[in-house]
């Protein structure tokens, strides 16, 4: 009798959450509107939503607008998204001119920025999170509604403990625990090509299946899928590993030659879309020669092949693509640590 009881709470609670979830939800896409409204977005009842609008209220998630018009009837209450009821801290790591750099960002809930800096990362050997300590405190004790904490990181450049926490396997749940003891918020890991292929994907909005790829000379080729929506990962978290096609011949790494870059570059472009045959391809390069697009279409031998190209975009501005990526990872971390 006591289990019958204890699951039917346990039910009554996912139910709860689970209406929690789409009103925050729908108000956090609409950003204002009125009980009406939230009962067309998500089928609750009146009585429903009424609980939960004065619980969310009350926690100041959503506050209560000015009253709108309805044409022939009484003026209705309106309620809005707090978007600064939580603030999300985003570092991405990224390599520029041979240089290691971090840049913090601080965003509200509408993914929007209110501060952001660049540093100079100091390490030879490597990134080490010690070198984010100073940062991540300064930027806790200014805006102490930060409520995450997301890395993001070329999972070339770094060694060690970060290099596991990318991979998602025991090791980086011990370090993201350590983090979270030390700066008392949620934090997590992802390499900067899955976070730009899912920022790729919001950007586009037409394309069902994208792929980001990170092709600089001197440097590992990095690969991310996403689709519908949602990473596409493998064993430990990690996928795409291009690095490892057996035309890299075990180097694992694109030349810094000109021409032989330019010809892996296309092989791996060949072979990603033959694979996944994405929609849509982010190449994000900044030393690969003008006209890459034209040179992959001059390579395909067959009909066949060539059915299959998709829209190919060719830029040396990932770090947007990385932020708007880590903002939506953000988004559903958040949701799942309210949902707990």
């Amino acid at each position: 009798m006591q289990d019958r009881s204890h699951s039917n709470t346990l039910i009554s609670h996912q139910i709860r959450e689970h209406n929690i979830f789409m009103v925050r939800e729908a108000l956090h896409k609409e950003q204002i509107a009125t009980v009406s409204r939230l009962k067309e977005l998500t089928g609750l009842s009146v009585v429903t939503l009424n609980k939960i609008i004065s619980e969310l209220c009350e926690s100041g998630e959503i506050y209560e607008g000015s009253p709108t018009s309805v044409q022939g009837g009484r003026p209705a209450s309106t309620y809005c998204f707090n978007p600064n009821f939580e603030l999300i801290l985003i570092l991405t790591c990224y390599q520029r001119g041979g240089n290691e750099y971090v840049g913090y960002s601080v965003h509200d809930l509408f993914g929007e920025c209110i501060e952001r800096r660049e540093e100079l990362l100091s390490g030879a050997d490597g990134i080490h999170t010690d070198e984010f300590s100073i940062g991540i405190e300064r930027y806790l004790e200014n805006y102490p509604k930060i409520a995450i904490i997301g890395f993001s990181m070329p999972s070339d450049s770094v060694g060690g403990r970060v290099g596991s926490a990318i991979r998602h396997d025991p090791q980086s749940k011990r370090l993201s625990r350590h983090l979270e003891t030390r700066f008392k918020v949620p934090v997590f890991f992802e390499t900067d090509i899955n976070a730009a292929a899912l920022g790729c994907y919001k950007r586009v909005g037409d394309q069902e299946c994208v792929a980001g790829l990170v092709l600089v000379p001197g440097r590992a080729p990095a690969c991310g899928f996403c689709y519908a929506g949602q990473l596409i990962k493998g064993k430990d978290g990690m996928a795409g590993e291009v690095r490892y096609f057996p035309m890299y011949n075990d180097q694992g790494v694109l030349p810094l030659e000109k021409m032989q870059a330019d010809d892996l570059a296309v092989r791996t472009l060949r072979a990603v879309m033959c694979v996944m045959n994405p929609g849509y391809m982010a190449v994000y390069t900044e030393s690969l020669k003008p006209g890459l697009f034209e040179r992959f279409k001059r390579s395909l031998p067959t009909q066949a092949e060539a059915a299959l190209v998709p829209r190919i975009e060719v830029s040396d501005r990932i770090r947007e693509d990385i932020v708007s990526g880590m903002l939506s990872l953000s988004l559903q971390k958040l949701n799942d640590v309210r949902s707990r």
